[in-house]
């Protein structure tokens, strides 16, 4: 698992208890979008910062937060807390950042969240949403990331053209491609290798990478490279 300094902490689901204690564990800062805190504490540590309006903190973690600088913010503003929370990670100088519970039962929260990575001062740092079984990210200039021969990997224009787009190590490569936003041609390609690589030449491409190798057998039906899974 790559080592975070910065962990921040959504109010989202968290599926897997010992994943994301073991990402606090690595972390050097630790801090919460209001309500993240009470799942810090439940998992057993303590946050750095708590950052947000702070109505839906539990009145019995006050005590246990005292240790955390609290950055209170008005329930009526302009941004969700999660936003807030990780412009104090910028603000700390941290450029690799991991943001969990990030992904709820509301999609708009979760859509906002997943947004937050086009923001232009975290476009160029190494930002990502993780959950257990996933990864999401903003595709750099040229990456090289290590995942699962099986898994999938979905690879979704967020600006009206994504150009130059080349990948290796995926049974659909693309060699200098053109993607373009509104049609979801990148869905559900499968990774051929332990690594994979992508570059762009210009645009903003969301990666969102299942880290677990696909269940069933898949046949690759012809040279085009359309599969079916049972």
């Amino acid at each position: 698992m790559t080592n975070f300094q910065c962990v921040l902490l959504a109010g989202g689901l968290l599926k897997d208890d010992a994943y994301h204690q073991e990402l606090l564990s690595q972390a050097k800062t630790i801090i919460c979008a209001d309500s993240g805190a009470n799942e810090v504490l439940r998992l057993g540590f303590k946050p750095d910062y708590v950052v947000g309006d702070l109505d839906s903190l539990h009145p019995q973690n006050l005590e246990m937060l005292k240790t955390a600088k609290l950055i209170r913010y008005p329930r009526e503003k302009d941004y969700p807390d999660t936003y807030y929370a990780l412009q104090k990670a910028l603000q700390l100088g941290y450029q690799r950042i991991a943001l969990l519970a990030c992904l709820g039962k509301r999609f708009d929260h979760a859509y906002a969240n997943v947004m937050l990575l086009t923001l232009p001062e975290v476009r160029n740092l190494d930002v990502r949403i993780l959950e257990p079984e996933q990864e999401i990210f903003l595709v750099k200039k040229k990456m090289k990331i290590k995942g699962q021969k099986g898994a999938t990997l979905s690879l979704l224009p967020l600006s009206e053209k994504v150009r130059g787009i080349t990948t290796q190590g995926l049974y659909y490569q693309v060699e200098n491609g053109t993607f373009t936003q509104g049609y979801p041609l990148g869905v559900s390609n499968v990774l051929i290798e332990d690594v994979f690589e992508i570059s762009l030449e210009s645009g903003l491409l969301l990666a969102l990478h299942n880290k677990k190798k696909k269940s069933g057998n898949f046949r690759f039906l012809d040279p085009t490279g359309y599969f079916s899974g049972t």
